[in-house]
């Protein structure tokens, strides 16, 4: 009797101590393969011809959560013409499921490209996410709260109060990516050219996006990062594309790709509820021609007039912006 009181007493006590014990091992196998996994990368990403480095990693988290702090990061992908850096992010590994993993900013990122244009990316919180399954990826995304963009060489910074960004790959392509994005309250650096009187401020920006050949992405070039996306037969194409700018709200479908000259290709169609203000604010833009602002202004009094809506074609082709069949301005290379 006495021995059986004793092991109900006991008992207990031994399960609970196995239990502690096994999760202090999970725990650390769990942080092991998580740092294993990162050398993995970092060995073949450099043995790819990428430069990646960051110093020693430091544990914390035991024994609810398992975060690994990464300082001093810094990646330049093979071909891709540029480089990011950072003082600190942590890895957060998801204990219940290894293969979810979250990347918070713990310092300001510089994203430096080739021509030496350099963009200061901070925020109040700023987390990127990945989920794989299977190995292959099924999910990964972006979360900011106040954002802000800042090119030192350039007056004005971008801002976002809140930026949610989701991309998976398309099922219906293989190749293809599903790209879900919104930014509420964006700030614009400075006036978009032939747009001036639309002003700075957005309210919202909401996309949905299929990046055709998506896959292409990861080998771009040293001194041309999209061409192989290109010559691939790579493409935006938007199947909602929400915008409150200015006189503009509106939904627009389209798509969009890259001329032989690295120049914006592709057409937009817009539906407009109340066209005239738009057509006026485009039209008594800075740098809009006598000829196109007379034609929009001529435009714009029709509307006015007769109240109709419109579906509004916008257009980008051989290095020319138009408005409804209208020349606006020319389009340099994006890059």
């Amino acid at each position: 009797m006495k021995f059986g009181r004793l092991a109900w007493l006991i008992v207990p006590w031994v399960v609970f101590v196995s239990l502690a014990l096994g999760w202090v091992g999970y725990w650390h196998y769990a942080a092991s393969q998580a740092e294993r996994q990162l050398t993995t990368w970092q060995f073949n990403q450099n043995a790819g011809g990428a430069q990646v480095s960051h110093g020693t990693i430091v544990r914390h988290g035991f024994p609810a959560l398992l975060r690994l702090e990464i300082p001093n990061i810094s990646y330049a992908p093979a071909r891709g013409g540029w480089r990011l850096q950072t003082a600190r992010a942590d890895l957060n590994v998801d204990l219940l499921n290894p293969q979810h993993i979250i990347l918070k900013a713990a310092a300001p990122i510089a994203v430096s490209r080739a021509d030496g244009a350099i963009t200061n990316v901070s925020a109040q919180s700023l987390v990127a996410s990945v989920r794989m399954q299977g190995g292959v990826l099924a999910v990964a995304g972006i979360e900011g709260d106040n954002v802000v963009l800042d090119d030192p060489a350039q007056p004005g910074a971008l801002t976002i109060a809140k930026l949610v960004a989701n991309t998976r790959p398309d099922p219906r392509r293989a190749g293809d990516y599903q790209l879900a994005l919104q930014a509420d309250n964006l700030t614009l650096p400075r006036p978009v050219r032939s747009l001036e009187t639309f002003g700075l401020s957005a309210p919202l920006l909401r996309a949905a996006i299929v990046v055709e050949h998506g896959a292409a992405l990861l080998t771009g070039s040293q001194n041309d990062p999209l061409g192989p996306w290109r010559e691939a037969g790579g493409k935006l194409r938007f199947e909602a594309l929400d915008l409150n700018w200015g006189p503009l709200q509106t939904s627009a479908t389209g798509e969009g790709e890259l001329d032989a000259q690295r120049r914006l290709e592709g057409r937009l169609v817009i539906p407009i509820g109340r066209p005239a203000p738009i057509l006026n604010a485009i039209a008594n833009g800075q740098n809009i021609g006598a000829d196109a602002r007379s034609a929009l202004q001529l435009l714009a009094a029709g509307y006015l007039v007769t109240g109709r809506q419109i579906t509004l074609d916008v257009g980008a082709n051989s290095g020319v912006l138009t408005i409804e069949n209208i020349p606006v301005r020319l389009l340099a290379p994006v890059y």
